[in-house]
């Protein structure tokens, strides 16, 4: 392991770091694409979600973890996720369905708020978010095992960053054509991935509460 020191200015530049700023930047300029150029936005939000694949691995190989690594790789992903479902409610306009309306407006807000339970727990128990606890579900466990490498992680990964993009792309892609017959095949999958993600969501929102609300009714210590 490095010996160097480490300061506050090193960290903000660590090469992982840069490579999520990076990534957010993608995300910001999908942005200015909307609602017009459709495909400029899907390649900057994929190119955001490839670039995520070398950032863990810059911080493996140059001892650069970091707590605001971990912080900014969540935030990046949610960027893109909350994006995308905004193209979807933007692009779809008066033909968006009910289903995909609700989505629009609750996934991204389940989402930032699992984030901010598992990273509030994460840090104030030392851990890393992808850590569960001994009380999880065992479905739970083998979702987070090995940092979602695994088949049902790996599910639950394509579901929540897919599915607003593969209904996205279905907009702008020509009925009858192959890539619509690989959308169409492909979206049940989807979500399958993504309400298997909402239940692992609801547990850590629901887990985390729970525990708040448990300090609030333990008796105080007077001093």
């Amino acid at each position: 392991m490095s010996t160097a020191v480490r300061t506050k200015t090193k960290v903000l530049f660590f090469v992982p770091n840069l490579i999520g700023y990076l990534r957010l930047g993608f995300a910001l300029s999908a942005a200015l694409c909307l609602p017009n150029e459709v495909r400029c936005f899907i390649i900057l939000i994929l190119l955001s979600i490839i670039t995520d694949f070398f950032d863990g691995i810059a911080a493996r190989k140059l001892d650069q973890c970091s707590r605001f690594g971990e912080l900014l790789d969540i935030i990046a992903d949610n960027a893109c996720r909350s994006l995308t479902w905004m193209a979807l409610f933007v692009v779809s306009g008066d033909k968006i369905s009910s289903l995909d309306a609700a989505l629009c407006l609750v996934v991204p807000t389940i989402e930032w708020v699992a984030m901010m339970a598992g990273q509030l727990e994460a840090f104030d128990k030392g851990t890393h978010w992808k850590t569960t606890t001994d009380d999880a579900p065992w479905l739970l466990k083998k979702i987070f095992e090995n940092g979602f490498k695994n088949p049902l992680g790996g599910l639950i990964i394509v579901g929540i960053f897919g599915l607003p993009l593969v209904k996205l792309a279905r907009l702008v892609v020509e009925d009858g054509s192959p890539f619509a017959t690989v959308l169409d095949v492909s979206t049940p999958v989807m979500y399958i991935g993504r309400f298997m993600g909402l239940w692992a969501e609801y547990w850590v929102i629901s887990s985390f509460f729970s525990k708040v609300l448990d300090m609030d009714v333990q008796p105080t210590k007077k001093s």
